[in-house]
């Protein structure tokens, strides 16, 4: 099989996810969460702007050498000793926007049966009608209560007392760590990216 590059973290790259002494903005993470060693460039690139971050940054992380190169081969059969992805997005399918469904479905499919009731009672309430906002909001609970429903109690809590889009911004990075499996990093930095984007949006008043 033809060799080929495949780009990886550095120990420094590896470092900075847990430490985040260099302080990296969310588009460096969600590439750096991206570069799994299997990856191809060009998969982690087309991913990487599917979840709405520019194409520059990767090159910006290898500047920094956070990211390097290592020799592979076109095939990843001969990866016996890795156990296989829970997804990886086909390249025919990142062409276009995020739909909202797949905010949280390339590798988890949540349901209400696995979330359980929110009680709308629990919640703050918004500083202002905001449907983007609410919405965000749900998303991000409903994640934390699939993959951190223990460890993630206090995060939630905080969800819940959000009450306007600052509040919920300031909780990303938290809720990044708290959703963040091996394995998910695709599905934690779209959940991410999508909050984002709704709260990039123009506010409108929430649905009675």
């Amino acid at each position: 099989m033809p060799s080929i590059n495949i780009p990886v973290k550095t120990p420094e790259g590896v470092d900075e996810l847990g430490s985040r002494q260099r302080k990296l903005g969310q588009r460096h993470r969600t590439v750096l969460l991206l570069v799994d060693g299997r990856r191809r460039e060009s998969q982690v690139r087309q991913l990487a702007v599917q979840a709405g971050v520019p194409d520059q940054i990767f090159d910006e992380l290898v500047a920094m050498g956070l990211i390097m190169f290592t020799h592979g081969t076109g095939s990843m059969q001969g990866n016996s000793g890795l156990a296989p992805l829970d997804v990886d997005l086909p390249l025919d399918t990142v062409s276009g926007p995020l739909p909202p469904s797949l905010s949280l479905q390339p590798e988890s499919v949540l349901t209400d049966s696995m979330l359980g009731d929110l009680p709308i009672s629990d919640l703050a309430p918004l500083d202002e009608a905001d449907a983007a906002l609410d919405e965000a909001r749900a998303i991000l609970m409903r994640a934390v209560k699939a993959e951190a429903p223990v460890a993630g109690s206090l995060t939630l809590m905080r969800l819940k007392r959000a009450r306007s889009r600052n509040d919920i911004e300031a909780l990303l990075d938290e809720v990044e760590q708290r959703i963040t499996k091996p394995f998910k990093g695709i599905w934690a930095a779209q959940t991410i990216a999508r909050v984002r984007e709704l709260l990039r949006t123009v506010n409108s008043p929430s649905a009675a």
